[in-house]
């Protein structure tokens, strides 16, 4: 893209800057606008980025630096930098996520249409937390309360502990291994051991278990959606008070598995 063409895009952000001034953090705004070049140029300096956004070399270095760190851009030998491939796997994950809720929605209201408890769509971040992307609320006065974003660690929570069932070894060994078990009850799992346990057992079930773990009176029963390579790319739960969810063992967990595999059969 021509240096002319960038000039007038920067005078545009700046316009945008000035409604919001108020609300804008300049060191991320820098770290932005350094991308926004870089997704524009194969490769720039620090040199070339300090010219072209009009700001000191040793503040382009430093937010190039920052950015290398991070992973989102990759410095060469001759001491250029381009966007890395973190970006690739992100974009890769944006357009999973969306795929898989448009996909997924139905199932869901289906599901919930047939429990009569809330139904989610799961999927296990980098980060190995996991963020709840969907949802079908139950009709029940008495159901649980959730938001789409919400994020938990997998440890404790049924999903997290089935997405986590289906990763390769080494994976698990290393999150076994860096994992800091916060006790949230007296049901959370406490240890390495005990999780792989759980996983072990969740490979042969085909399903996983939060009963009161994550918080007291909360039962969650989920089961993973599987790609043509059997690899876990999200999960969906079915959540509901304890006693409730208790009574009604047996069928939840029938329905939760049987619509995860229509999913995953329709994938």
């Amino acid at each position: 893209m021509p240096i002319l063409l960038i000039k007038y895009e920067r005078k545009m952000v700046l316009k945008l800057k000035n409604n919001t001034s108020n609300y804008i953090l300049s060191s991320v705004d820098n770290a932005l606008e350094v991308l926004d070049l870089l997704s524009s140029n194969y490769e720039l300096s620090a040199t070339e980025v300090g010219r072209m956004l009009n700001i000191g070399k040793s503040t382009a270095f430093r937010l190039l630096t920052t950015l290398e760190n991070r992973g989102y851009v990759k410095k060469n030998s001759n001491n250029k930098y381009r966007l890395g491939m973190k970006f690739a796997f992100m974009g890769s994950i944006v357009l999973d996520r969306m795929e898989i809720i448009k996909h997924s929605h139905p199932f869901l209201e289906e599901l919930t249409k047939d429990t009569n408890e809330t139904t989610h769509l799961v999927i296990l971040e980098e980060d190995n937390n996991v963020r709840f992307v969907d949802k079908v609320t139950s009709p029940s006065t008495i159901r649980m309360e959730s938001f789409i974003g919400l994020k938990r660690p997998a440890y404790c929570t049924a999903t997290g502990k089935v997405l986590l069932a289906y990763k390769d070894e080494n994976a698990i060994n290393e999150y076994l291994k860096n994992t800091n078990f916060i006790q949230y009850t007296q049901y959370t799992v406490k240890n390495a051991e005990e999780l792989r346990e759980i996983l072990m057992q969740i490979r042969k079930d085909g399903y996983g278990i939060d009963a009161n773990e994550s918080e007291i009176g909360l039962t969650c029963y989920a089961a993973p959606i599987l790609d043509p390579s059997g690899k876990a790319i999200a999960a969906i739960s079915v959540s509901g008070p304890s006693e409730r969810m208790y009574i009604n063992k047996q069928k939840l967990i029938s329905s939760i598995k049987s619509t995860a595999y229509e999913i995953s059969n329709s994938i």
